[in-house]
């Protein structure tokens, strides 16, 4: 037949099978891979024109129109965002004629390193810890994630300052207890910064605070301000006249300080003198008749 005469007579544009290939989320905009259609015909009539039809949302993806490298786009893709992108790629004669053909390219972004670790709660808080707390005592959990996967996807903690040697860390829990005794006489509260750190280059951080305030408890003796108190008294001395005022203190400072005469002190003696339970006074009960 005459080609000529005939006109052009397509046979039809070929680009292949389902395309399948994986990219970083890192890799630079002239990277990829090249789509390949082919025209039985010759000459102009054979030349083949591609362009991206469906699923370039964003514009992350260009294709060269006329030796169908398929590339990144301006901006960086996001793996986090989508991990896949489907796209519809179609192969076309020069004269955009009927006969076509096109193709399915699904595009796997690969993961790379760029998320840090993000806190549930920028500062976590356990108020009244008792200062009794046994060493071993569970005090908080804090938590991270990381939205990368493997070992970008994986967090460790630590403890950067403010711990004072009384609390650890489990650096794979993020359970934080005690490793000392406490004492709320010495120090009432603790604020305690904690990292966590992914496990891949570049170890991406993140970062929380950790507020403690302890319970103040009956642990401490109560003690008089002098080991003895001593007084001279007349013997004619009226009844109810104070003596002699004795003070004792409590560092804990919890309830009120009451007072009385121990087992110890004779009968004689209490029966004389009797102490006032809150003023700490000590006076005469009766006056002698002479």
């Amino acid at each position: 037949m005459d080609r000529a005469a005939q006109g052009h007579q397509q046979t039809g544009v070929l680009i292949g099978d389902e395309k399948n290939m994986s990219l970083s989320s890192s890799s630079p905009p002239a990277s990829w891979e090249t789509l390949k259609a082919t025209d039985a015909d010759e000459g102009e009539f054979g030349r083949v024109w591609y362009r991206i039809l469906h699923g370039n949302h964003g514009n992350n993806f260009r294709i060269h129109v006329s030796n169908g490298l398929l590339m990144r786009g301006p901006r960086p893709l996001d793996r986090e965002r989508n991990s896949s992108h489907v796209l519809i790629v179609e192969a076309y004669n020069h004269d955009l004629g009927p006969m076509r053909s096109s193709v399915r390219v699904i595009v796997y972004v690969e993961d790379v390193n760029d998320e840090a670790p993000v806190f549930t709660q920028q500062q976590y808080s356990r108020l009244g810890l008792r200062e009794t707390a046994g060493i071993g005592t569970s005090v908080i959990v804090v938590r991270a994630t990381d939205r990368d996967t493997g070992d970008g996807g994986l967090v460790n903690y630590r403890i950067l300052s403010g711990a004072e040697g009384k609390f650890e860390i489990d650096e794979s829990t993020g359970l934080i207890i005690t490793v000392d005794y406490l004492d709320y006489e010495t120090k009432t509260s603790y604020l305690m910064n904690v990292s966590a750190t992914d496990q891949a280059l570049p170890f991406n951080q993140g970062f929380c605070s950790v507020y403690i305030t302890l319970l103040n408890e009956l642990d401490e003796a109560v003690q008089f301000s002098n080991a003895s108190y001593e007084a001279a008294i007349w013997e004619n001395l009226a009844l109810g006249t104070e003596i002699v005022r004795v003070q004792a203190y409590s560092i804990d400072n919890l309830n009120q300080i009451t007072y009385r005469f121990d087992a110890y002190t004779s009968a004689q003696a209490k029966a004389l003198f009797k102490i006032d339970a809150i003023t700490t006074t000590a006076a005469p009960r009766w006056t002698p008749p002479w």
